[in-house]
């Protein structure tokens, strides 16, 4: 298929299948309206999307090595959509919302893992950095979609409008994927589960699980922090889609550098978390300005590593990458799911300059993490070539 259409249909369909739980904290502040609840309760549906996809993403990401890559992403996009659907017509109250989320987290755990598989097969090893970088713009992708969709759709038609038009977009992705196929068989060893996984790559998923902690929280409250600083509603969705735009072209730059110098380690990760603690750090205060600096630092140097971080794990599990993701996603998910409860509860304690504190020091936490996974990743592999 080459990289520019499997980049293009892998961005399409993660960007989708990844919208509900970043479209529901984006509206958050609506939705809290409508129900009747506040807007901690509303956003906790980006809790119980991600909690659903670290209770799936096991073995949902075996399932998809089994099933082949365009199977699961078509099946995961019609899902999602449908969910999205589900959301806008009956969602009337929080178990509601609640439940069609968690059934679209599901989705998306099955979806991520077929997309890394679908990219290892389908674009050269060589511009597999670009692919990769490429491949994990869908989520500041999706982030752009729901800062956009705020002024555009939810503010003048309400916000059940917005999750409707991207739920028939959701089911329309799923639809084109469908008639979609590969150049090339999958290899058998494709359609195997894979071993236990090591002890490296486990390290690995609590690293992602503490580097996706901040991020998600940001996708989840950035809406409602910016506006308790001073800035407008409509304003702070532009902030969104600005800085989602910018983690965009970021991640697409690393994953090319990566290319050009054949490094698919885990040490530019570690330090890109590590830098990006100082976007979240410049969140923590009370006044708008440092507020836009450090969200837009965040989100383009904070949240630039999932690319490289996804390209590194499949790259040492090249034969069974679906599987090999699918058990660093559930790391990813588990941190996911507990970096906007957490930020809730501690914002509603301290206020969203504390919450933002704590998730500057989850970044350090996490590149600390990575870097040892990488270090044991390193051992393992000198072992194996020795015996």
């Amino acid at each position: 298929m080459g990289l520019p259409r499997a980049s293009a249909l892998a961005i399409v369909v993660g960007a989708f299948c990844v919208l509900p739980g970043f479209l529901v904290g984006v509206l958050a502040l609506q939705i809290s309206r409508d129900l009747g609840v506040s807007v901690v309760g509303a956003a906790s549906g980006v809790t119980a999307f991600f909690a659903a996809g670290a209770l799936g993403a096991g073995v949902l990401g075996r399932l998809s090595q089994r099933i082949g890559a365009l199977t699961a992403m078509r099946g995961a996009s019609l899902v999602s959509g449908t969910c999205l659907l589900g959301i806008a017509a009956f969602a009337s109250s929080l178990p509601v919302l609640f439940g069609l989320l968690a059934l679209a987290g599901l989705a998306n755990s099955a979806a991520q893992p077929a997309i890394n598989l679908f990219m290892a097969e389908e674009v050269p090893r060589e511009r597999q950095g670009l692919g990769f970088g490429l491949k994990q713009s869908a989520v500041p992708a999706a982030i752009l979609l729901s800062g956009l969709a705020l002024p555009a759709l939810a503010l003048p038609f309400g916000w059940r409008t917005a999750v409707a038009v991207c739920g028939v977009v959701a089911l329309a992705v799923g639809a084109s994927a469908g008639r979609r196929r590969t150049s090339e068989p999958v290899e058998a060893s494709a359609r195997h589960a894979g071993p236990r996984p090591s002890a490296a790559l486990v390290l690995l998923a609590v690293g992602g699980g503490l580097a996706s902690f901040g991020p998600n929280a940001l996708g989840a409250y950035i809406v409602a922090s910016a506006v308790d600083v001073g800035v407008a509603e409509g304003a702070a969705g532009i902030l969104v889609a600005v800085g989602s735009g910018l983690s965009f072209a970021a991640r697409v730059a690393l994953g090319a550098r990566a290319d050009r110098r054949a490094d698919y380690g885990l040490t530019t990760v570690a330090l890109l978390l590590a830098g990006g603690s100082a976007g979240f750090l410049l969140m923590a205060s009370h006044a708008a300005g440092p507020f836009v600096v450090g969200a837009l630092f965040a989100f383009t140097v904070g949240w630039a590593w999932p690319g490289l971080y996804n390209l590194a794990v499949v790259e040492r599990n090249r034969g069974t990458p679906a599987a090999a993701t699918g058990v660093t996603q559930t790391g990813i998910y588990v941190g996911a799911a507990a970096g906007p409860v957490t930020f809730g509860l501690l914002s509603a304690e301290a206020g969203y300059p504390a919450a933002w504190a704590v998730i500057a020091g989850t970044l350090l936490l996490a590149a600390a993490a990575i870097a040892a996974g990488e270090r044991l990743n390193v051992r393992e592999s000198s072992r194996a070539a020795q015996a």
